[in-house]
């Protein structure tokens, strides 16, 4: 694609933007023209469709494009309204979880105490009651992957899970989460999941609640850079 050229390194997101950006400021892209699909950058670019995905997020939100589901990418403005998000790339906190949750899901199972139980046993519960209305909740998921990390028995792990939630509280994670992992289309599933996973670590399963945890994760990578 002509005045763009392929990207290496960390942050590619970054790069990605940051060239999107002086094509809009130069006049390649005017207000109301649609953008490459993401299909087409991934190409232009050399690169997955996550630092792409990424990129065009940052762009929305300051202010540079409107994204319409189904409909593509158009150009609102010449100049952002607000600074380019920075913080941890949720590409690398889902591959920092995909990496520790199993495990610890695993030492939950074999360390878990009674005021665990009691916590787990009623974040469950709160994932019934959403799940038999079809919502998912922020909150309550934060509160199962933490409260799972301090099941484990570990001090490290819990300041570890925190500090990645910590990581995840940014506008870029949650914009991309509204429209994949958060959706009517996931959400039942995601609930079950959770249950799941709660299950065999109330059981006293460890090598299911890997099992589990690690599904889970790779379904979250998986929605989250979804078709």
């Amino acid at each position: 694609m002509q005045g763009f050229s392929p990207v290496a390194n960390n942050k590619l997101y970054i790069q990605i933007y940051n060239q999107l950006h002086e094509a809009i400021v130069d006049g390649r892209f005017g207000v109301g023209d649609k953008l490459p699909s993401e299909k087409e950058l991934c190409q232009t670019f050399g690169v997955s469709r996550v630092p792409v995905r990424e990129a065009l997020c940052a762009l929305e939100l300051n202010g540079l494009v409107d994204s319409i589901q189904g409909g593509g990418v158009f150009v609102k403005a010449k100049q952002p309204t607000a600074e380019v998000p920075q913080g941890v790339e949720p590409h690398d906190i889902i591959r920092a979880r995909m990496v520790l949750e199993p495990d610890i899901a695993r030492e939950a199972a074999l360390h878990l105490d009674a005021e665990s139980r009691k916590e787990l046993e009623e974040i469950m519960e709160k994932f019934l009651r959403e799940s038999a209305v079809g919502v998912i909740t922020k909150e309550t998921d934060r509160s199962f992957h933490l409260a799972v990390a301090r099941a484990s028995g570990s001090s490290l792990y819990s300041s570890i899970m925190e500090l990645v939630f910590s990581a995840m509280e940014q506008e870029l994670w949650d914009l991309i989460l509204s429209r994949t992992v958060a959706t009517e289309k996931y959400r039942d599933q995601n609930n079950r999941e959770h249950i799941n996973i709660c299950q065999a670590i109330l059981d006293g399963r460890p090598d299911d609640a890997h099992a589990a945890m690690k599904a889970h994760m790779e379904m979250l990578y998986e929605r989250y850079w979804g078709e």
